[in-house]
Formats: C-alpha cells, structure tokens, sequence
C-alpha cells in the first residue's frame, strides 16, 4: 500500500496547513487559489466553506416600541463608499403575509459599523399588484443601481418578481410591469454575471402549484428582459410554503461556483453547494454548512463575510466566511466511482453507482452528519468530528486505501478508517485508538452513513424511525429506483450497542458505544467493525441485501490493520487520484 510519509508527508500537509491557516484568519481574507485538481472524474475540486463566530451589527428595533425582525436582506456598497443595507422588516411575531417594508440602514463600514436607521426604502403599494414587499437584491450597473424584489400577489402560483431602479440607493422607481410571475411564492431573487448574460436566480417549485422545492434560473442581457425558466437545483423534498431552497446566493470562485441555500437541518442552517457549472448544482456536492438564516454573502474588498437574519434573530449579523481547500482520493471501479475526502476533515464524499444501461446516480450526501465515524462526547450527535488523517496509505492497484490517525475533535481519540474497492463494492474497517480518557463521558462511538434516500430500515423493518438495540446483519437506504446496503461482519466490533435511524433524512448510525448519559472509555484499542457498502439498482432489494451480508460474513475479509509500502505518486500537494 502507498504510504505518504517522511518528506512527502511532510510538505503536503505543511501545505494544507499554509492553506487552512490562510483561510481561517478571523478578518475573512481572501483565500488560496482553488487546489489544482484532476477534473472530470467524479472528484470534487472545491473549498470547503465554513464561517467564524457571528456578530449582530444591526438591530432594527432600535427606536420601536416593541421588538422588529430582518428577513431575506441585501447589502451594497455606495459609490461613495457608504455600505447600505436593505431588508423585509416587520414587528415580532413573525407575520410573512404582512411583510411590506424594506428597511434601509447605513454605515461607513461594513463589519465595523456604526449602522444608522434610515427611512423605508419602499413600501408595497397595491396599485402595482404588490400585496407584500419580500426579498431585496441589489447590484450596481452602468450608473444604475437595480433592485430585484418579490411583490407578492393573491395567487401564490403568479408571485410577481419586480424591479424598482435608483442613481443614489436613496430614492427608488418601480418598472411598471413585473419582470416575470412564477410559483409557488416565487421569491428571493440574486443576480449574477456569467458571461455575457445575467443570472437570476430565485426559490419557487417544480410546478407553479407545488412540488420539489427548486432553485429556478432565467437569463437577460439587460437586465429588464428575462428568458424562460430553467432549474439550477432540485431538492429531494416537496412542499409549497417555504422549503430548503430559499434564498439562493450564487459566488463564483475563480471558474467554480458556490450556491448557498437554506433552511436546511434548522431554521438558522445554510447548505453550500459546489459546481462547475453555474447552471447545474447536485445535493450530493454539498461542501458547506453555515449556522444562518437568509444567508448573503459579501466580498469587502478582498474580505469574505457571511451575513444571518430573520425572524427572532435580534437583527442582522455578520461572520467572516472561510474557504478551505479540501484533498481527497477519487476512485474508479466497474460499477461505482467513489471519492475520500482527506482533507481538511476525511469523509467519503461520494459512491456514484454507474450501472450498465443507466445513467450514473450519486447516492451519498452531506447534508446531515456526511458519511464516516464519528464521536459525540458528553452528548449525542457528533460533537467531535473527524479532522485530516496523520498517514494515507494506498496500494499499488488502488483497491485499498488506509486512513491513519484522524484526529476527533480535541478528544485523546483517533481512528484508522481502512477502505477494500471491490468491483462492486467497498469494504470499510475502523480501529479506534484511545490515548486517554475523553474529557467527558462518551455517548456514542459511530459511524453515520448519509444518503440522498427517502427511507432506512434494516433486515426487521425497512422504514426505521430512532433507536433499534444491537447490530443488525444489514441497514438499507433507498426509493422506488435503487437500494444502497450497509452490511455488518458479524463480531467484527468490540461491542454492538445500538443503532439509529434518521429515515427523514435518509441517514442510518451504526453505534459500538451507545449510552445515554455516557460511558467510560478506557485506553486502549479497540475494533470498530467492518462493513460492506454496494448498491442495486431495484428499491427495497432485501434479495440483494441478504446476499451482501453473506458474502461479507463467509470469509476472513478482515481489513483492519493493514500495511504496505509502494511510495504514493502525489500529483498536486491537495489532490490524489486512482483509478
């Protein structure tokens, strides 16, 4: 197996840790160039994007009588270089169909303030059809500031998409007809140049009258006349109201694009999305999650900010936004491609099946817990994740790959993740080193494999909800069109408490170590488990499930532990590939 250590090791890692530094300083600054990576292989060349602690630099309800919220909000940089802020503002509770100001704020500084309340920026006014004002974005272009907005309207599958046009970000006029209606609430417009045409980007469905929740595109070269719709992104999820698509902010980052979108697992949680395509985002390329609500993103001069507001949030806050550069192993095998991220945290990113007569399918995400062991000390859920590994090793026909030494959040733990590629499968094994006794008690000992499935179960019952005592001999993620099986090597962990079944999200947890309060967790080393993944291209295949499970369980297949030697050939200081 390839080893990357001694020199090579050595300046890999002295570079992803130049790269992290640069791209974790508190003032946001602008990161690295993207990691040169091989392209068009099923890998993953992006940043991770994270962000630092949030600040409020601005509360509404200053000068009110009673608290006032800002929603869906826009942030633009005066010719003279005065910030200004715009936003949907209204007294708490939260009332959306009520919502008919844009508020307007400005500062002589971004993060550092002070920002100062001024007048309305415009009010709905129904002799435009508007019956609410949502979701302000402002750009400047020849001499011209443009403001997008949603006006609402009585028929939610008609949402007026407007314009209203300013010299001075100060007095404002409405076009007088809107750009564009579309459903259901279609709203939250962003725009942006890509070529020689704009962008505009907003939420709505799939159908004007409901269904997945997307993130609709049209296109104009003057911005007052746009094309026909067409869909950037598609979320498994259906619905009308609200939905995890809302306020789409496109960034382009060089030649890749960063879509920012939420709310996802919470109210106050932004997903971030990587492509190459700026037209085309896949839920499986998740590569960020920022804990904000109606999330804008903002470039002050080199410095990268992330912006939170909405309903019960106090106000406007502001965080600086950090771009890491990932390094992963990308894998190609008869029926699957599969990429290891290893950098700056290991996960397996990806298990893109390719079944003959088919067109390839991603059937992992991140948007949950993302695939991998993972501890939560002093509590459940993963409160120390995995960091990079210490040591990679690989053999020589790349059908194996070790994870040495991953880091788990500032406990005394680490873990060896060792992966077999099989034609039509992977075998994972996991040895977990304790050097002393975590710093409270453990919980839980996991590993959370997150799907873009609509269901879980196991061999009981193949729609779990919770807990379920003991290791079963396989899990099984799927939908009406494919089934991905986890399946268990009977013995192969040092304890089999339970495990935990998130079938909303499509995510299943296999639990060594289940306590609830804690456990103690002595010194020592002790075996994780090892486990088969391989998908069918049929739903609920409990056929294919049980025949996975016997053939992980009918021979010494142990993994763990392993060792080879074959030098490792490393062709960018972020980025490993086999095929």
């Amino acid at each position: 197996m390839t080893m990357i250590h001694g020199s090579e090791t050595a300046c890999v890692l002295a570079l992803l840790a130049c790269f992290a530094c640069a791209c974790s300083d508190s003032d946001g600054d602008t990161p690295p160039p993207p990691p040169a990576t091989p392209d068009g292989d099923g890998g993953v060349n992006a940043y991770e994007v994270t962000s630092g602690p949030f600040l409020r630099i601005y509360d509404p309800s200053v000068g009110e009588t009673s608290p006032w919220y800002i929603n869906d909000h826009t942030f633009v940089r005066g010719q003279d270089g005065t910030w200004h802020l715009f936003g949907i503002t209204h007294a708490e509770p939260a009332n959306p169909l009520d919502e008919k100001t844009f508020a307007h704020a400005t500062s002589p500084s971004l993060a550092g303030g002070p920002w100062q309340k001024q007048a309305p920026a415009l009010v709905a006014d129904p002799a435009y059809g508007e019956t609410l004002l949502w979701a302000p974005y402002v750009i400047f272009h020849d001499g011209k500031y443009y403001m997008f907005y949603c006006a609402g309207g009585d028929d939610h599958a008609q949402y007026q998409i407007r314009l209203a046009t300013s010299t001075d970000l100060w007095t404002w006029a409405r076009e007088p007809a809107p750009l564009f209606t579309d459903g259901f609430d279609a709203r939250d417009p962003m725009v942006l140049r890509v070529g020689n045409q704009w962008v505009l980007y907003y939420t709505a469905t799939s159908e004007a009258a409901g269904g997945a929740h997307v993130v609709a595109y049209r296109t104009s070269t003057d911005l007052r006349h746009f094309g026909e719709r067409h869909i950037a992104y598609e979320e498994p999820a259906s619905g009308t109201y609200g939905g995890p698509t809302e306020s789409p902010f496109v960034v382009a980052m060089g030649e890749d694009y960063y879509l920012f979108i939420g709310p996802r697992s919470s109210y106050s949680s932004t997903g971030v999305f990587y492509s190459k395509n700026p037209l085309h985002f896949e839920p499986s390329n998740q590569v960020g999650s920022i804990p904000a609500h109606a999330a804008e993103v903002i470039d002050d001069n080199g410095s990268w900010y992330v912006s939170a507001a909405g309903w019960g949030q106090g106000g406007v806050s502001l965080a600086p936004l950090r771009w890491e550069p990932t390094a992963y192993v990308n894998v190609t095998r008869p029926t699957y491609r599969a990429t290891v991220q290893i950098a700056p945290r290991a996960t397996l990113r990806s298990f893109l099946t390719t079944f003959p007569g088919e067109a390839p399918r991603e059937l992992l995400t991140s948007r949950f817990r993302a695939t991998g062991p993972y501890l939560a000390v002093g509590a459940f859920d993963v409160t120390d994740a995995m960091g990079a590994p210490a040591q990679v090793e690989r053999s020589p026909d790349g059908t194996r790959l070790s994870l040495k030494s991953i880091p788990l959040g500032n406990e005394p733990v680490t873990v060896d993740w060792n992966f077999v590629f099989g034609e039509d499968y992977i075998d994972h094994a996991l040895t977990w080193h304790v050097a002393a006794e975590p710093t409270a008690p453990v919980w839980e000992t996991a590993f959370g494999l997150d799907t873009v499935f609509p269901w879980v179960g196991d061999d009981a019952n193949l729609q779990r909800e919770g807990d379920a005592a003991g290791f079963a001999r396989w899990s099984l993620s799927g939908d009406d069109h494919g089934s991905l099986v986890f399946a268990y090597r009977a013995g192969s962990a040092w304890r089999e408490d339970n495990r935990w079944f998130a079938s909303s999200r499509g995510a299943v947890s296999w639990q060594p170590l289940w306590r609830n309060g804690g456990a103690t967790w002595t010194s020592g080393m002790y075996e994780g488990g090892t486990f088969r993944m391989a998908a069918s291209p049929r739903g609920g295949d409990r056929l294919f499930a049980e025949r996975v499970a016997a053939a992980l369980n009918g021979a010494d297949q142990r993994i763990s532990n392993t060792r080879y030697a074959t030098p490792l050939g490393v062709r960018s200081p972020t980025a490993i590939e086999t095929r």
